[in-house]
């Protein structure tokens, strides 16, 4: 439950960097008969998440994610339902990554003397940072056969802090489910 809860909150912190450009879109797939306009209802799955995430915020930030797919797929004419015959699945990985850089003895300083009148300078990798780096995927799923019938994924760099969460979030899953074939 602690991997969910911090990987929804890694990737909610994801989706706020869509007003900043620092995600992409990932290509869609989808069945090569998949139509929306065939589908009346959605509801949702449980909501799966990995990785290194934080668990503050988690329940609101998952209403804010659902809360936008479900107003994209009403404006695309969908009713949500609870036995609806078209399931989303959500799903977020969020990792932690360090920033590393290598030393330079023109700027890291003279070469230590070992004694013995041996010198020496070797280059290590420096941390200088660190980053989070998050994919939130959004699965349809065909509640009669349970089968996806499509798939498409936001990734990119996460923040650490973010003004317009909601909106970025809006954003982000708007631009994502542009991609869904009517």
């Amino acid at each position: 439950m602690k991997k969910i809860i911090f990987a929804f909150w890694g990737l909610s912190i994801l989706l706020l960097a869509g007003c900043s450009s620092s995600y992409k879109i990932l290509k869609p797939e989808q069945e090569d008969n998949f139509r929306l306009s065939d589908y009346a209802t959605f509801g949702f799955y449980e909501i799966e998440a990995t990785g290194d995430t934080m668990p503050e915020n988690f329940e609101r930030n998952v209403g804010i994610i659902k809360a936008a797919v479900a107003q994209n797929l009403q404006a695309k004419g969908l009713d949500e339902a609870r036995d609806a015959n078209l399931k989303i699945n959500i799903a977020l990985d969020v990792k932690e990554k360090v920033q590393t850089r290598e030393t330079d003895f023109r700027t890291e300083g003279l070469p230590r003397y070992m004694g013995q009148r041996r010198y020496s300078w070797k280059s290590e990798e420096v941390v200088v940072g660190k980053y989070r780096e998050g994919t939130l995927m959004i699965d349809l799923v065909d509640a009669n056969n349970n089968r996806m019938v499509w798939q498409g994924g936001v990734s990119g760099i996460i923040p650490s802090k973010s003004k317009n969460f909601t909106e970025e979030v809006n954003q982000a899953i708007a631009e994502l489910l542009q991609k869904i074939p009517k």
